[in-house]
């Protein structure tokens, strides 16, 4: 327990006087004297400067862990003792916990079934990335995008099941400014993968993808599309132009969804009405 009284000023006063007048007497001199030593390296000769308190002895880390490791070698016998100890046991990682066993599973590709290895908490289905985005590269969506708030929205269409907040807002926009819009009317080939815009505006013939980020595999998808239908008009609303048009016009539209809005109820009898209509919108634009 640290008493009050090393915190008064008169015991700091008395403190700082007893320290002056010790330092002004010469007795802590021997603490900033400073001494010549030789290395005790292993071939080493080098001298080096240090206080007379440092017990430091070589004039490096190299130096020392040159001679300390050399002392810590150990002969045949115990290495082989130690070996048969630990056969049959988890390898332990840095930080003191054993691995963690690996199991095995087969790619879902269908194009590859390869049987690969992995941790038992990571729930990979994939070998490779390669193999991942072959598979997921031919959904609808991209990968990130099917994670936002989905559903049908009543309110634009009970037949279309929106993958997102911000294609919803794009619809209810183009409604509000009497723009003739398909959603997700076709699906393209880029090459190993496929590609489907989020709208379709027939009145400009022009296609419009509504993306809040714009990662890697994004921009590869948008250039192996425009290189394969270099005809094809392409628009990409990213996020500073989507903020643009909600700030202008979101006041304007009663059912417009923000960050906090409710997720919209979607029944499994709705699931399955829009995978017909995107059938159906499908055919309409082939």
């Amino acid at each position: 327990m640290r008493f009050s009284f090393y915190d008064s000023p008169e015991y700091k006063k008395t403190q700082s006087e007893i320290t002056k007048r010790k330092h002004g007497e010469g007795v802590y001199e021997h603490l900033k004297r400073q001494v010549a030593r030789t290395c005790e390296g292993k071939g080493c000769t080098h001298v080096f400067v240090v206080q007379s308190k440092d017990p430091k002895r070589f004039c490096s880390r190299s130096c020392a862990a040159t001679y300390n490791n050399s002392r810590r070698q150990l002969s045949a016998e115990t290495k082989q003792k130690i070996s048969n100890s630990l056969t049959g046991k988890k390898y332990p990682s840095r930080r003191g916990v054993t691995r963690v066993p690996r199991v095995e599973s087969i790619c879902q590709n269908p194009l590859c079934g390869r049987v690969f290895t992995h941790e038992r908490y990571r729930e990979r289905v994939y070998c490779s990335n390669d193999c991942a985005m072959q598979v997921v590269g031919s959904r609808p969506t991209s990968p990130k995008a099917s994670r936002g708030k989905s559903g049908i929205r009543p309110d634009i269409d009970p037949d279309i099941y929106f993958y997102s907040r911000w294609e919803a807002n794009m619809a209810r926009l183009y409604n509000y400014l009497s723009i003739p819009w398909l959603y997700a009317p076709k699906t393209f080939d880029i090459g190993g993968q496929t590609y489907t815009p989020d709208f379709y505006l027939p009145e400009s013939n022009t296609y419009v993808e509504v993306k809040n980020y714009w990662n890697d595999y994004s921009r590869i998808r948008d250039m192996k599309f425009r290189e394969s239908y270099p005809e094809l008009l392409l628009e990409i609303v990213l996020k500073d132009e989507y903020l643009a048009l909600e700030k202008k016009y979101a006041h304007l539209i009663l059912a417009w969804e923000y960050k906090n809005s409710p997720v919209p109820a979607t029944s499994s009898a709705d699931l399955k009405t829009s995978k017909c209509s995107s059938l159906r919108n499908s055919s309409l634009g082939s």
